[in-house]
């Protein structure tokens, strides 16, 4: 028992030294955004910080561990739907079987801290739930890019009327396709211009405009996106003025984005109250558990208590489900 006592005081030692270091680190860094603010040349300074080592040093062994993952074919095939999450700018040092790769460490860290921790509650995880943990520590970063690319999606939803009139401008004023979308990715901001700068580059590299407007509208999954594509496909093949149908899709994309708005005002009070009621068990749970913590010990130390979880966890996402298909308005 002195021993574990022992263990978990150190641990506890080292947890508490890595918050401060990352708490000074932060501290350092915004001290040094605020004199580089007010200061005629801001502060340069090339070399590295630890930080900024260790990252260096992870991508480098995430790039040697690329060829070795990279001789899978299932994982090469499974990693072509990470294409999307690339941006512009890491398009030359990252690849798609990358994610692989971060997915596999991540779920190995996941674990050895799950089997860290077990020293704080002085007990021996299952075979089946180191397994478990394993998985969750897989789709960590699946979970964190799903959500990541529904905020992106957002916002080039809302970026993608101004990207519709730069582009028109651009047109009124003599400038081919490609030049159009050159001046929409230097004026329009993160993250739509990123997608602009990947059809830029598409159309450099010789692909026809349909092919890039087309790759662009499944990579953001938009139907606006789609719309575009469609209209320029059929502009191409049948002819006619650019001018009138970038003008066309704007004013239908701006009556839509109206409705949008409008639609949103009206159903706040009911996605408050759909918010409302999912929080409420949450809430219940943790009264419960503060009130009484060996309450719910029943559900985590019998296979009948983990059958009765994954009951309740199917049955939140069915509630969530269709909660989302009843609130959803098609526009």
């Amino acid at each position: 028992m002195n021993t574990i006592v022992l263990l978990q005081i150190i641990f506890t030692v080292v947890l508490f030294v890595i918050i401060i270091l990352i708490f000074r680190q932060n501290v350092s860094l915004k001290k040094e955004k605020r004199i580089g603010y007010y200061s005629l040349e801001p502060i340069v300074d090339n070399s590295l910080s630890l930080s900024d080592k260790f990252i260096k040093k992870y991508l480098d062994f995430v790039k040697r561990q690329r060829k070795l993952i990279g001789k899978s074919k299932i994982l090469r095939r499974k990693s072509k739907k990470y294409e999307k999450y690339i941006k512009y700018k890491h398009r030359e040092t990252f690849e798609p079987i990358d994610f692989i790769t971060n997915k596999l460490i991540i779920s190995f860290n996941f674990l050895l801290l799950t089997i860290i921790s077990q020293v704080f509650t002085i007990r021996v995880l299952s075979i089946y739930e180191l397994i478990i943990n394993y998985f969750i520590g897989y789709y960590l970063l699946d979970i964190y890019l799903y959500f990541d690319y529904k905020r992106q999606t957002k916002l080039i939803e809302n970026e993608l009327l101004r990207a519709i009139i730069i582009m028109n401008n651009a047109f009124k004023a003599g400038k081919s396709t490609l030049q159009a979308v050159e001046i929409a990715s230097l004026e329009l901001p993160e993250p739509i211009c990123d997608e602009f700068k990947k059809m830029y580059l598409d159309m450099k590299y010789g692909l026809s405009v349909d092919t890039a407007f087309e790759r662009f509208a499944k990579r953001v999954n938009l139907e606006e996106a789609v719309y575009l594509s469609s209209s320029l496909t059929i502009l191409n093949k049948t002819g006619g003025n650019i001018v009138e149908v970038f003008s066309s899709i704007e004013r239908t994309l701006f009556d839509k984005k109206k409705l949008r708005e409008e639609l949103k005002n009206i159903t706040a009070s009911a996605n408050m109250i759909v918010k409302i009621l999912f929080v409420v068990p949450f809430v219940f749970i943790g009264i419960i558990y503060v009130l009484n913590p060996s309450y719910f010990d029943p559900l985590f130390s019998s296979p009948l208590g983990y059958m009765i979880i994954f009951i309740i966890i199917i049955m939140l996402i069915i509630y969530l489900l269709i909660l989302k298909k009843i609130m959803k308005v098609e526009v």
